[in-house]
């Protein structure tokens, strides 16, 4: 699998706060009776100076790009009181213009329920499905420059016991992701795999705006088709959720986390683990987010191996909005982590400084248009003999054109 695995290090923060500082009005809809019908389109041109996120296998070291990226979608949305129905269909075409193998078309269909039972009971409903490719890696190196492609169905569901505001609530919620891989000449594209998590939350408030909680939740990594062993992680965590004024919420998790293996003779181990977030609206049209973790990662390279990654990564991200209709954002995220085997061993040391700035400039309100770049320096240093580090730098720059109705 190519890349730095991502630690699950977000619990959404404020999305009030998101739109107070977002350039683009809310586009408009069309009315079918009860549904909204939202179509948008994106096109993005630039340049992308490491597509393959390559440094050091020769024909895929630095190859560089011109890149023509199109996106559409629509969403479909009613609601009733507190309700809310969403289907969104969206397709994205990728083109590179030097590297015309690399080209790829992901399309997929994604369905949200949020429905309140009661002031007591509330469910969340997430359901997705589609065809799609890992940008950046190769079917058969030098060979095939295809992107891999796989269809991906997933799915999450959080249910939500005792109202908001009462002393004493909970959280219950679940989730899969699985990939199956198309075959290329009678072989497999890449390793099928299926994720799944469950957990639970508890809430007791003890203060009008913060809330201790015990959060208890397993996520298991499979394989199919492939004589993997598979392993799970399992986290048992403390801490503290908070709304201290309408500008600053938040969340703080300390713990234990433990890594069971079906490998045999290898043993479970574990370490202290953590997770915090905040969101600070320092002005109506300013927003300050952070957001940190210390985990096991789900991703592994080989699945006769089952290597894993151990680590901690942090983000950071300001959105201003100096205008009505300019605003500028600013992102950073640094993670450092060691890929492991299922016994252990250390097998590299990984570290990832990804920086990214854009600026939007709503032009009406229905066309916006927008600049970004972003800059990803990846270091690797091998820590077990046949290692091999396989670190990159990569800059994609890119101009966005948004149309809506």
């Amino acid at each position: 699998m190519k890349g730095i695995s991502k630690l699950a290090i977000g619990i959404a923060l404020t999305s009030h706060g998101l739109r107070a500082v977002a350039a683009v009005e809310e586009p408009a809809h069309i009315d079918w009776g009860v549904v909204e019908v939202t179509p948008l389109a994106v096109l993005n041109i630039g340049y992308d100076d490491n597509i393959f996120q390559n440094s050091v296998t020769d024909g895929l070291k630095n190859k560089s790009s011109t890149v023509y990226d199109l996106e559409a979608s629509v969403e479909f949305k009613a609601q009733q009181g507190l309700n809310t129905y969403v289907v969104r269909a969206a397709a994205k075409n990728k083109h590179f213009t030097s590297e015309q193998d690399a080209d790829f078309t992901n399309i997929g269909l994604d369905a949200n329920l949020n429905h309140e039972l009661n002031s007591r009971n509330r469910i969340d409903l997430t359901l997705g499905i589609g065809n799609y490719h890992d940008e950046g890696s190769t079917v058969n190196g030098v060979v095939d420059l295809s992107a891999p492609e796989y269809i991906r169905t997933t799915g999450r569901l959080l249910y939500g016991l005792g109202g908001q505001e009462a002393i004493l609530r909970a959280d219950l919620f679940g989730g899969y992701n699985m990939q199956d891989y198309k075959t290329s000449n009678g072989l497999a594209q890449g390793n099928d795999r299926k994720t799944t998590e469950l957990g639970g939350t508890a809430f007791y408030r003890f203060m009008p705006v913060t809330d201790a909680l015990v959060e208890i939740k397993q996520r298991k990594l499979d394989y199919t088709g492939v004589n993997s062993a598979g392993y799970d992680i399992t986290s048992y965590l403390v801490g503290l959720s908070w709304e201290a004024t309408v500008k600053t919420t938040g969340y703080a998790k300390l713990g234990r986390r433990y890594r069971s293996s079906q490998v045999s003779g290898v043993g479970s181990e574990g370490y202290t683990g953590w997770e915090v977030g905040a969101s600070y609206l320092p002005l109506e049209h300013s927003l300050i987010q952070f957001s940190t973790a210390r985990d096991y990662g789900l991703e592994s390279g080989n699945p006769q191996d089952v290597t894993f990654t151990q680590g901690t990564s942090t983000e950071v991200s300001w959105k201003h909005g100096w205008t009505s209709r300019i605003s500028t954002r600013v992102t950073y995220r640094y993670t450092d982590e060691e890929l492991q085997r299922a016994s252990g061993e250390a097998l590299k040391h990984l570290t990832l400084n990804d920086f990214g700035v854009g600026v939007e400039w709503q032009l009406r309100r229905y066309a916006t248009l927008g600049f970004s770049w972003n800059t990803i320096d990846r270091n690797e240093k091998a820590l077990a003999v046949g290692q091999t580090p396989d670190g990159f730098s990569r800059n994609v720059y890119m101009l966005t054109a948004e149309v809506s109705l």
